[in-house]
């Protein structure tokens, strides 16, 4: 009888010392990236590709896009204010070059212990800086990235 009560006890103690997992699942968001759309300057409600088009961040080797496509995804710096990328279109054999700065500000939101903590982007803003210009205006569609569900800026060109 003694032996099936140590093994009771022993049981529950074991039960209640139990800990939910700290497993951070696929589908926990990360840091969003800023989605860029672009659209025609003639039909601002259209969608307009644009062709061969190559994104690099400024002081960065690495391209983050190239090829032809409406919309692209591009991260942020998540320790600095700002980030700035070259967006590049080749049309005809003429190579058309726009610099654009994004600037913001930035929080943690904590998720849980597993997945840790995401960094939401706020106050978003825009400064061009070339005088080559391919596009035609920049508009904020939202200036708080929190998802990657949503169009952040609409590009017209």
């Amino acid at each position: 009888m003694k032996k099936l009560v140590y093994l009771f006890a022993f049981v529950l103690a074991g039960l209640i010392s139990c800990e939910p997992d700290d497993i951070c699942l696929a589908e926990t968001p990360g840091t969003p990236s800023l989605i860029i759309v672009f659209y025609d300057n003639d039909q601002p409600e259209s969608k307009k590709e644009v062709p061969n088009l190559q994104v690099k961040g400024l002081g960065l080797e690495a391209e983050f896009y190239s090829g032809t496509t409406d919309s692209i995804a591009i991260p942020l710096k998540i320790n600095e204010n700002s980030t700035d990328f070259l967006l590049s279109k080749t049309e005809k054999d003429i190579l058309f070059e726009e610099s654009i700065t994004f600037k913001h500000d930035s929080y943690d939101r904590f998720l849980s212990r597993a997945c840790g903590y995401q960094k939401i982007f706020t106050n978003l803003r825009t400064e061009r800086t070339n005088s080559i210009v391919w596009i035609e205006s920049i508009e904020i569609v939202t200036d708080t990235i929190s998802d990657i569900n949503n169009t952040h800026v609409k590009i017209l060109h």
